[in-house]
């Protein structure tokens, strides 16, 4: 059995309005190297700002297996010792279980752990979005039989998604897709009806789960900073560069992979080549589909203007990218929450792509976003078409998108989750 529990210092003192203690389990996973704690990138930031609102966090989550870990290009990993709040910062290591055999080897002994961490602290807060291994929906179920509160997190709708990215599967594994998630369903509907607040990142999982819950809000998991919003001068910088440029320039940012639906994205890009815009896009990201995009750039002709570079680690160099460029393309195909929307509208970038919820939420008000039919990518390389060559509309777009995109910073969104959290877990 492996050791659960790693070592801290004791708590020091909390920043001065800063009160009680929080468990979080999350299934972000740690990663040990060279027996030193490693933490996510953007799982760091929210674990500093959890420790903003609170005198002391424990967050357990799940250790990656390092032959694994090695071949995850896609996550940038970030020291412990990283943790602004280290002193107030306790982290548990849970078995990495997403197999059943090894789940129930360590289901016991995992549930007796988080047993004593929900009686030690005062709030609760769990991630789902599993079935086998999901440490989190474990934790809720024994914080309810401990007659305590709770509050429960979700990205994305897990049950949807995987019938969505399995629809043009072999039937066996559509069957095995099917049985799975009405499981998840069930599972998932069991644990958020014991919970006293239910907290969804974005409209798609409020949609899907608030019917289960007494108490519900939507919410943003983001972290981005007050300072990665575009300004004013960048703003105007910006249009007079659209208003010159013979090209649009067209990002994206995320992993090849079925619930991005990348084949989608470049059938939209060859259309609206095809009706003689003048565009050049890049994909930021890596992924299971790679070969199979390559092939489609081949195929449909696009090499000279398509780029797909891999994955971008610097984050930095990142938010630039997306900043350069005129239009966010995005073609989502599964109720989810990306992050790299929100990223656009703060670069003033804006989000053109396939219409869900989420996008609805995050353009309500300001706009700064077009939206085409999911799946429809030929009606979507039209919208292209029409943004690019009618550049007072595209412009006007870019206005909006950075008019939105004020609202979204870390700081903003921690500090109100911790409120919510507070109140009613």
């Amino acid at each position: 059995m492996a050791d659960l529990s790693h070592p801290v210092l004791p708590p020091a003192n909390a920043p001065e309005g800063v009160q009680g203690n929080m468990l979080l389990v999350i299934p972000v996973p740690f990663r040990m190297r060279e027996g030193a704690l490693m933490i996510e990138a953007q799982a760091t930031n929210g674990i500093d700002r959890w420790a903003d609102n609170f005198e002391q966090v424990t967050v357990a989550a799940p250790v990656m297996p390092e032959e694994l870990a090695r071949t995850s290009d896609g996550i940038v990993w970030k020291d412990e010792s990283a943790l602004m709040a280290r002193e107030r910062v306790k982290l548990v290591r849970l078995p990495w279980a997403y197999q059943l055999t090894e789940f129930l080897r360590n289901y016991r002994a995992v549930k007796l752990l988080l047993r004593r961490h929900i009686r030690e602290c005062s709030h609760l807060q769990f991630a789902i979005g599993a079935l086998v291994g999901d440490w989190g929906a474990v934790a809720a179920l024994e914080a309810s039989a401990q007659n305590r509160k709770f509050a429960i997190h979700a990205d994305r709708v897990e049950h949807e998604l995987l019938l969505r990215v399995t629809r043009g599967a072999s039937w066996p594994r559509r069957l095995k897709a099917d049985v799975f998630a009405a499981l998840m369903r069930r599972y998932h509907r069991r644990v958020i009806r014991k919970c006293s607040v239910g907290l969804w990142h974005g409209s798609d999982c409020f949609h899907a789960y608030s019917s289960w819950c007494p108490e519900n809000f939507t919410i943003h998991d983001i972290h981005t900073k007050s300072s990665d919003h575009i300004g004013e001068p960048a703003l105007f910088k910006k249009v007079a560069d659209l208003e010159t440029s013979n090209v649009v320039r067209i990002c994206y940012a995320g992993r090849l992979d079925p619930m991005k639906a990348p084949l989608d994205w470049l059938k939209a890009i060859a259309l609206a080549r095809d009706l003689g815009t003048p565009i050049r896009a890049v994909w930021y990201g890596d992924g299971p589909l790679r070969n199979e995009a390559e092939a489609e750039i081949s195929r449909l002709k696009l090499s000279e203007i398509v780029r797909m570079p891999g994955f971008v680690s610097d984050r930095g160099d990142l938010l630039a990218a997306i900043r350069n460029a005129h239009m966010m393309l995005f073609t989502h195909v599964t109720p989810e929450s990306p992050r790299c929307l929100i990223e656009a509208l703060l670069s003033g970038t804006p989000i053109v792509g396939y219409e869900s919820r989420f996008t609805g939420d995050l353009t309500d008000g300001f706009g700064g976003g077009s939206f085409v039919p999911t799946n429809d990518w030929e009606n979507l390389g039209r919208r292209i078409a029409f943004l690019a060559t009618n550049r007072p509309a595209l412009i006007q777009l870019v206005r909006n998108a950075a008019r939105s995109g004020e609202r979204f910073n870390d700081t903003a969104v921690f500090d109100e989750r911790s409120r919510l959290v507070k109140q009613f877990a």
